[in-house]
């Protein structure tokens, strides 16, 4: 039986471009390979060049106000395989006008009129009230809120995913805090189930894509 690889993990910290574009164009292809993904339909109202802009700023949000962390099979990652873009307490994703600034206002501003909408007048508030429901009043702003987790579709199963979570857990169990995260992804549900994390509540979502049930976790 031959040996597991190693698997390496390193946070981002002042980034190169190409290393953006590396983070970016994973989520992109990680995503995309999802079958029957309604919400990622919903999230960018059927339109395929918002799908790039909106990644790119998640990434950029995350290097300006949380942490991004890569993994791949060298200690240096210098192929990145997985990508986690964690948001710590204190604050969490596109909670300032920095991070808004950093790629998603330019992202919005390409928006259809009913996808604004869609966000403002239902998504968000739906969403800002379901978390609260599940976990607590702030809870999300006050945790280690996992916002992407990606690995590429060349690398799956290899234990990169569950390093990028590794990599987080300790900073959590020292500040006495939750980890929380949101999928819709019935087997991504099953995977962080295996990794501890508890089901806290589901919501469904109706866009662009149809509806969307979306699973609350956290440990």
């Amino acid at each position: 039986m031959a040996a597991k690889q190693p698997v390496f993990v390193r946070r981002l910290v002042d980034p190169t471009e190409d290393e953006i574009e590396e983070c970016t164009a994973l989520l992109v292809a990680a995503f995309q390979a999802v079958t029957d993904d309604n919400f990622g339909h919903s999230l960018i109202g059927g339109d395929k060049e918002l799908d790039i802009l909106l990644l790119r700023a998640g990434v950029r949000a995350g290097i300006v106000g949380g942490e991004v962390w890569v993994a791949g099979l060298t200690e240096e990652v210098t192929v990145i395989c997985a990508v986690a873009i964690w948001f710590g307490p204190g604050t969490d994703y596109l909670a300032t006008e920095e991070q808004r600034a950093a790629g998603y206002n330019d992202a919005r501003s390409k928006f259809s009129p009913e996808l604004k909408q869609w966000y403002s007048g239902y998504f968000v508030p739906r969403l800002d009230d379901w978390q609260e429901d599940c976990l607590g009043k702030n809870t999300t702003a006050n945790s280690w809120h996992l916002q992407f987790l990606a690995t590429s579709p060349d690398h799956q199963h290899k234990g990169f995913a569950s390093a990028l979570i590794q990599a987080v857990e300790p900073k959590a169990h020292a500040a006495g805090v939750l980890m929380c995260l949101e999928t819709t992804n019935d087997q991504n549900v099953a995977f962080y189930k295996k990794r501890g994390f508890a089901v806290r509540g589901t919501i469904s979502f109706v866009g662009s894509g149809g509806e969307t049930i979306m699973t609350c976790l956290s440990k």
